[in-house]
């Protein structure tokens, strides 16, 4: 039987997109109302609304929404301005970022859980990959994690340590 909360936390406006499990987009989607995705998605999604991800979605690329019900699967990072539900059946590997947090228990999420903070959002794609190549004179290359001394890596270890969430 579905509870009547589940049930209106589900629900689309009129006018919203949708996305039929049916469809693959390969591409960002980017729209000023709230939608629905029941495919697989590779891109970025991007809503100034509601998005609900159903349990036969995928998403391959981040997601930026003012709210977010997750029961299918994300393969990158969430950035939600308020609300975001993640359900027992859901699967996240990526951070997630939101104001307002929720995770039934069950709920699978592979990264960082960010509440009450706005991050600013990465603009790659989770599977876009630098180049690896030599540095031109005068060229500097940026730091990577695996590249800090011990002592950074250890500093940086204890930071993320901090908080505990179970």
């Amino acid at each position: 039987m579905i509870s009547v909360r589940h049930f209106f936390r589900n629900i689309i406006v009129p006018g919203a997109f949708r996305i039929p499990k049916e469809v693959s987009v390969n591409g960002s989607i980017d729209a000023t109302i709230s939608g629905r995705i029941d495919g697989n998605v590779k891109g970025n999604v991007k809503t100034t609304g509601k998005l609900v991800v159903s349990e036969t979605a995928s998403i391959k690329g981040h997601i930026y929404a003012a709210d977010l019900v997750v029961h299918g699967k994300v393969y990158g990072d969430v950035y939600i301005s308020n609300k975001a539900h993640i359900s027992n059946k859901a699967f996240v590997k990526g951070d997630v970022n939101a104001i307002v947090l929720e995770l039934e228990e069950g709920a699978v999420v592979e990264g960082a859980i960010r509440k009450n903070v706005l991050p600013t959002p990465k603009t790659e794609t989770p599977s876009a990959v630098e180049p690896h190549h030599s540095p031109v004179a005068g060229e500097t290359l940026p730091v990577t994690a695996a590249a800090a001394t011990p002592a950074a890596s250890a500093a940086n270890e204890e930071e993320e340590q901090t908080t505990s969430w179970f």
